[in-house]
């Protein structure tokens, strides 16, 4: 192994060890199970947005369900490829900052973004590979602008089209960010204009097969339906309000500051002719992440900060590296500024710091040891105890082809269902849709659809959790559509009772 590549090698097994206790988190019975359950719908032979819908693209539900086909259907599975996933991203920012700055200004983005991925701490979320591969294109794009070999161009068009796959939003905010740059780049260096015509090309070959496949083998309407309406229902009534200025939240406005600091400075680079490669890549940084600040405007919480928070954490470092060398300030001066760095940024660590030692406390730490082993798929990870007695009863009470549905207690106010049910009780769902969302399945319409799948296959069993959270936003407010819970109630009676879980028979 070349020894440029030997330290990166040494952190990547670092991140590994580091982000172990991810396989001992309690299970999120929605944000995870959404591709758990799509992944082992994929290996049923079912395809998504015409046999089941989909808001996320097929990316992360294929490639979690060839790892299942080689691994075995499991969480531990799935917790692996998550941990990988993370200690290559964070291996990525580190390689970006050295190859424009150096070793040293790159650890401290390494470490923080260590600290963020773990913060979020939602396995399996498909931003952790759409944002490595919209990484690995700004890599590969530095290197281009390095070495002007086109060979890059190419590559980073294939990782963009890949980022596409896995998060459409994400992946096409960063395929804009890119060719508005590209273009820029050709216009005011006087350059050819084979870089954005074959980035842009690239991605177009790589990604319309895909599109096209998906097409021919749904409907146009059920793929814009899955990943254009429902998002954008999702949003409209799951807003967040953003977070008032204070200690805790400093990240909502320390982050996008620095995105348009690392905007306005690599303008101003470009004008002054300095550093071709350097400035051109920090402008492709700082527009992903202003892009990407959509999300974190829309529903404001760390989740949705992540990309902005990851682009800011690569920037950052780069901007004060820029800073210093451009200042040409003494020694003394330079520590000074070093340490402004690292107190406000050790600043936005410290909520996520906080966060991270509360979920070790929950967890058995790095101690990776089975602690439930009457759920031969969740062996390795914390699940409650009126979760596990539900699924076992399940389990007992149905066999492998019967079919359930999991959903709330009143489908016309909720804010999630427990997706996590049909993975770990391994029976399939009675309905296209094993994912709930307010905006979508409170409304009258897609009620409809689900009882004419009843009524076409009726499930073996209910199940229903009271899952109304309010949050200052429309999914508070009763639409007062009762169709599917009268359909419920007429057709099916309770039968036991395990804390919110409420699992119904039926009885016609």
């Amino acid at each position: 192994m070349r020894k440029k590549y030997l330290f990166p090698a040494i952190l990547f097994v670092i991140a590994i060890i580091y982000y172990l206790p991810v396989i001992n988190l309690p299970l999120a019975p929605y944000d995870e199970a959404v591709i758990l359950v799509g992944a082992e719908r994929i290996l049923e032979g079912q395809v998504p947005h015409k046999d089941f819908s989909s808001e996320y693209p097929v990316g992360q539900l294929y490639a979690l369900a060839a790892l299942f086909k080689v691994f075995g259907v499991s969480v531990f599975t799935e917790r692996v490829y998550d941990l990988v996933i993370k200690a290559l991203l964070s291996m990525t920012i580190f390689l970006i900052i050295n190859l424009i700055a150096s070793e040293k200004i790159a650890l401290p983005g390494w470490i923080m973004s260590l600290v963020w991925l773990q913060h979020s701490s939602f396995p399996a979320y498909p931003v952790y590979p759409a944002m490595l591969f919209i990484f690995v294109s700004v890599y590969l794009l530095t290197r281009y602008m390095m070495e002007q070999k086109n060979y890059y161009v190419i590559l980073s068009a294939v990782s963009i089209a890949c980022a596409v796959l896995f998060r459409h939003d994400l992946g096409g905010y960063a395929s804009i960010a890119i060719s508005i740059v590209l273009i820029i780049r050709s216009i005011i260096e006087r350059r050819s204009w084979a870089a954005p015509i074959t980035f842009i090309s690239g991605g177009l070959m790589t990604g319309l097969p895909v599109l096209v496949y998906f097409v021919m083998n749904s409907a146009a309407g059920e793929l814009f339906n899955d990943l254009v309406l429902i998002p954008l229902a999702f949003l409209e009534k799951q807003a967040l309000p953003y977070p008032s200025f204070s200690r805790w939240n400093l990240p909502f406005f320390i982050f996008p500051s620095v995105l348009v600091t690392g905007a306005v400075m690599s303008v101003g680079m470009i004008k002054r002719k300095r550093d071709d490669a350097t400035a051109y890549s920090l402008l492709i940084i700082s527009l992903i992440g202003i892009f990407c600040f959509n999300q974190a405007r829309t529903r404001s919480d760390v989740v949705h900060l992540l990309p902005v928070a990851l682009s800011g954490i690569l920037l950052a470092p780069l901007l004060l590296h820029i800073l210093t060398r451009g200042l040409s300030l003494s020694a003394g001066y330079n520590r000074l500024v070093y340490m402004l760095f690292v107190v406000v940024f050790g600043i936005t660590l410290s909520k996520p710091v906080s966060v991270i030692m509360m979920l070790l406390s929950r967890t058995n730490g790095y101690v990776v040891e089975a602690v439930n082993p009457d759920i031969e798929r969740a062996r390795y990870s914390v699940i409650d105890s009126d979760l596990r007695d539900a699924v076992l009863y399940i389990k007992s009470n149905t066999v492998k082809d019967d079919k359930i549905y999991v959903g709330v207690t009143n489908h016309d106010q909720f804010v999630f269902n427990d997706v996590i049910i049909y993975f770990l009780a391994q029976r399939n769902c009675a309905s296209r849709y094993h994912v709930l969302n307010p905006g979508v399945h409170t409304s009258a319409e897609v009620q409809e659809e689900v009882i004419r799948e009843f009524e076409a296959s009726p499930p073996r069993l209910v199940v229903l959790a009271a899952r109304l959270r309010h949050e200052p936003n429309l999914s508070s407010i009763d639409t007062k559509i009762d169709l599917l819970d009268n359909y419920i109630s007429t057709n099916y009676a309770l039968e036991r009772t395990f804390g919110i879980y409420e699992i119904l028979i039926q009885t016609q």
